[in-house]
């Protein structure tokens, strides 16, 4: 079974995978055997923009607009936001992390365990009140799972939150526009323009999957493979060791993302590094016997770009963040991509293409 990073550990092994990588097309050419990667044939679905769609980003701004508003002539109830101190207690002493003052907690949320939240509807504000339960089996911090503890609760206050309604006003007041109508043809826009990017990033990765398909990887630079793979294995293990400080096992981290033992881990790792490198080899080679070059002024425009956004000084800075080959890589990839998009064939369906060239294929048996 394959398998795969988990996903909050992805984003870290991505960033790992990209660094330190800088070997070129003249090393990889041997390991490269390029099919067909002109003329590739894909299809471009731009989602249409709903009523929906546009309606849940309302109600996302709406949502930034709530405002929580404290009650004091009633018992708390099911969606209150209500402030508390509480104690929590096993076999008479207060434990590591259940002792807290003036902590706000939406009843219903979930953020604490089972019969917590439920127990305080239809208390009073000033009211303590006592909880008698039981941290769940599975619980992450394992020396109170599945143990009996009692919470003794005081409720300072009680609010609700009130979101308001759509209005000029409020969209004056909040936005760059005047009216409701003007507001949601902006919306209705943006999306329109996420759609289209989002299928022109969904169509170049299609051809560029159907080149990987055509070609032929024959091998692999072993020691650029043992590279990549210590130092993702080294950043799975630093992820899980900040993971355990929140009470996880390493155990749990494995299973959770797939694995049941360390050898498992280095197959899944090793993996996912050869089909990077796979990815990689094909767009240089490709470059190279396209004459697609990156020069040192745009590696550091991207560079500035970077110190810019991360606020540092000097270009060693981002090199340490990123890796010394990020920037050429992804210069490289953005201009191999533009030149595969460029030299492939837009058709409405890739189904009629392949039964096209089945009948092609079957009149020219025909003729023989």
């Amino acid at each position: 079974m394959r398998k795969r990073i988990g996903a909050f550990l992805l984003a870290g092994a991505m960033l790992l995978s990209v660094t330190g990588c800088g070997s070129k097309a003249s090393s990889y050419s041997k390991y490269v055997e390029l099919g067909e990667y002109k003329g590739i044939k894909y299809t471009k679905t731009v989602a249409e923009v709903t009523d929906d769609d546009v309606q849940a980003e309302i109600d996302s701004f709406l949502s930034g607009q709530t405002e929580t508003k404290e009650v004091t002539d009633r018992a708390v109830e099911d969606g209150d936001v209500v402030n508390i101190d509480f104690v929590g207690t096993m076999n008479g002493e207060a434990f590591e992390g259940g002792t807290a003052e003036g902590y706000d907690l939406t009843i219903g949320s979930g953020s604490f365990i089972e019969g917590f939240e439920e127990g305080l509807i239809g208390h009073e504000i000033g009211e303590e009140v006592s909880l008698d339960l039981v941290f769940p089996e599975d619980y992450s911090q394992t020396d109170l799972a599945g143990k009996d503890v009692t919470f003794a609760v005081t409720i300072n206050t009680i609010s609700v939150k009130v979101t308001p309604e759509l209005t000029d006003a409020l969209v004056k007041d909040n936005t760059d526009y005047d009216t409701i109508d003007a507001y949601k043809k902006s919306i209705k826009d943006d999306l329109q323009v996420t759609n289209e990017s989002n299928a022109e990033s969904q169509a170049q990765a299609d051809i560029f999957n159907q080149v990987v398909t055509n070609s032929k990887v024959t091998g692999f630079d072993e020691d650029e493979v043992k590279k990549l793979v210590d130092a993702e294995y080294e950043g799975f293990k630093q992820t899980a060791t900040a993971y355990e400080s929140y009470g996880y096992t390493y155990e749990q981290i494995l299973a959770s993302n797939g694995y049941e033992n360390e050898e498992q881990l280095k197959e899944g790792i090793t993996e996912y590094i050869k089909n990077y490198l796979t990815q990689k080899m094909i767009l240089y080679v490709i470059a190279d016997k396209e004459g697609i070059k990156v020069d040192q002024k745009e590696v550091d425009a991207k560079v500035q770009e970077a110190m810019t956004a991360m606020g540092v000084e000097t270009q060693e800075e981002v090199y340490d963040y990123y890796g010394e080959d990020y920037f050429e890589l992804s210069i490289l990839s953005e201009k191999v991509m533009d030149f595969l998009k460029e030299n492939a064939v837009l058709v409405d369906s890739l189904e009629e293409t392949t039964e096209e060239a089945t009948e092609e294929a079957t009149e020219e048996t025909t003729e023989k």
